[in-house]
């Protein structure tokens, strides 16, 4: 296999998908084709000089290269997605006798839009290229990894939770282009995710840990919609209630698409008219989504109040005196949670243990009570996500709650009592049935200080030696 590392197997995605998408729009010579497709082959080159083929793809819906899983998908990863899974291809492999001249008539034919893997296949035959291969969907399963790590259940969860991102980022291009949006993709995975949610509601937290700082928007609404499911499981509503909160919660945000880019991505302190405009968003996305078809009345109503604050001093102000239900309450609890958790521009983010400390001081204010103290039973005395040092000086991440004692979730070691970095973390019991103990919490560890990625441990298990 190749032996480029992650930044570059993704500049190698990048440049691929982008010189696909660019051969719409210019022909093969043009400066704007020419000079990534030399990079490309470049880049494809080095990765080819182990004398083995490479390959690149999809499994269960996320993006990989060799043995590099793209669990967050940026917008040019999300566009090959889309190209690859409408010509029913699963994975390309190029092998070392590739030439720039079969790189460059692959990368023209493969942007051809409605051209499926037959035709596709045919014409690469008749254009002479024999180094480069398909593989069709279906025809193949792919055994990821040299540590024999294996995506069971995780990597159907993570596959959930990238649909989910393509069905809220393709609800914002359709803003953004002044379309009313379809509600059909977004409802099918929130399906998804409500029947795992209900079995077990804490299963999919750990997925909340993605944070793409690029696309926060997208990552943040979806992340919001989780928690709000999980909380509403955690409560005992019906399932109908728990698939509007996740409705409710990923569209949460989309009102934002409306907001100029340089008041939304603004670095510093908003000015008084820049906040005002900030404001609307909950209108904005309020409005949207009364246009949209196949969602219930309330769900707009949701996105209309979650900035209220529950002692109603929040925006916007003339909605106050309006009725609403408890899901405004708990969509408004899952979006502080996961804000506060996240890194922005102006803000260092607060580790998950810390961020409840934060929001019980919110309480009975910008928060309902009752149903934070709920989110932090769930979430137990070191939420998912948590980094952790043990008293065996071993660095461990908290991958799941123990409901039977709050202190001794599961974790994954990550970080040994030697400081030696682990290359697949272990799974580790603190505490066993019999009551055994294999260790015990002494503090919480920084995960920027160890320069450990919290989304990449939570949602795939392999990190890259230390």
């Amino acid at each position: 296999m190749g032996s480029l590392d992650k930044p570059n197997a993704l500049r190698l995605i990048t440049l691929f998908s982008g010189s696909v998408k660019g051969m719409a729009f210019y022909p093969p010579s043009h400066p704007a084709i020419r000079q990534p497709l030399m990079e490309l082959y470049k880049t494809l080159t080095t990765a080819l000089s182990g004398g083995e083929y490479v390959s690149w793809g999809l499994i269960d819906g996320i993006m990989f290269f060799d043995d590099h899983l793209f669990l967050s998908p940026s917008t040019a990863i999300a566009d090959l997605t889309e190209r690859m899974m409408e010509k029913e291809i699963a994975r390309i492999i190029a092998n070392p006798s590739v030439s720039f001249d079969e790189l460059e008539l692959f990368v023209k034919l493969f942007s051809s839009r409605n051209v499926r893997f037959d035709t596709l296949s045919a014409q690469m035959a008749e254009g002479g290229i024999t180094s480069i291969k398909l593989v069709r969907h279906g025809d193949e399963s792919f055994d990821h990894g040299d540590d024999d790590a294996e995506i069971t259940s995780d990597g159907d969860h993570i596959a959930s939770y990238n649909r989910a991102l393509s069905a809220v980022r393709m609800i914002c291009s359709d803003i953004e282009l002044g379309r009313i949006p379809g509600s059909a993709p977004l409802i099918k995975v929130v399906d998804e995710m409500v029947a795992i949610t209900m079995e077990e509601p804490w299963s999919l937290l750990g997925l909340t840990m993605i944070k793409d700082y690029d696309n926060y928007t997208f990552t943040h609404c979806v992340n919001v919609g989780v928690l709000s499911m999980a909380l509403g499981a955690a409560l005992d509503l019906d399932i109908m209630s728990v698939r509007d909160l996740g409705i409710a919660g990923q569209l949460h945000d989309i009102g934002k698409v409306m907001i100029p880019k340089n008041i939304l991505n603004k670095p510093g302190k908003f000015s008084s008219a820049e906040y005002d405009e900030m404001k609307r968003h909950p209108e904005l996305g309020s409005k949207i989504i009364r246009e949209m078809d196949g969602l219930a009345p309330h769900i707009s109503s949701v996105v209309l109040g979650h900035h209220l604050h529950y002692d109603r001093s929040g925006y916007p102000q003339w909605a106050t005196q309006l009725p609403f239900n408890q899901m405004i309450d708990i969509v408004a609890v899952a979006d502080t949670y996961d804000a506060i958790t996240t890194l922005r521009v102006y803000q260092h983010p607060v580790n998950p243990k810390r961020a409840l400390d934060e929001m019980q001081k919110l309480k009975g204010t910008i928060l309902n009570g009752s149903i934070v103290e709920s989110f932090i039973e769930m979430m137990g005395d070191y939420p998912v996500g948590t980094l952790v040092r043990l008293d065996t000086n071993e660095v461990a991440l908290v991958y799941r709650p123990n409901p039977l004692d709050g202190k001794a979730p599961l974790v994954r070691i990550v970080i040994d009592g030697e400081g030696k970095r682990l290359r697949v973390p272990r799974e580790q019991v603190l505490i066993g049935p019999d009551g055994s103990r294999y260790a015990e919490i002494v503090a919480v560890v920084d995960p920027l200080l160890k320069d450990i990625d919290i989304g990449q441990l939570i949602t795939g298990g392999i990190t890259e030696a230390a």
